[in-house]
């Protein structure tokens, strides 16, 4: 199938749609988003920070011109405190090789 000329029966093709809203608290939400996703993926603050500064990421661009360098700053430090690097993780056990150890497969 041609790239410009998608099949509107294909169920996988994506579809984007606008949502206007005059509330400010969705435009803080939609960055809540981006951020918490960003960290749960490994992003560090500061490359989230740029992301939300980069015009090339449309969304967080638009929420960077909305909430400012300082509202994006203190959305990124909240996420941070609840999803933080390997925050609730535990350590993985291993051998004196290196490798690690299942419990449950070495029974």
């Amino acid at each position: 199938m041609p790239y410009e000329d998608p099949d509107s029966t294909d169920p996988m093709v994506l579809h984007g749609t606008m949502l206007e809203t005059d509330d400010d608290q969705a435009v803080r939400d939609m960055a809540e988003c981006f951020v918490e996703e960003f960290i749960r993926s490994g992003a560090s603050a500061e490359q989230i920070m740029s992301m939300f500064q980069n015009p090339d990421y449309a969304g967080p661009h638009l929420a960077f011109q909305a909430l400012g360098a300082p509202g994006i700053a203190a959305l990124i430090d909240e996420q941070v405190q609840r999803w933080g690097p390997r925050r609730g993780r535990k350590p993985v056990d291993r051998n004196a090789r290196g490798d690690v150890i299942l419990p449950v497969l070495e029974q």
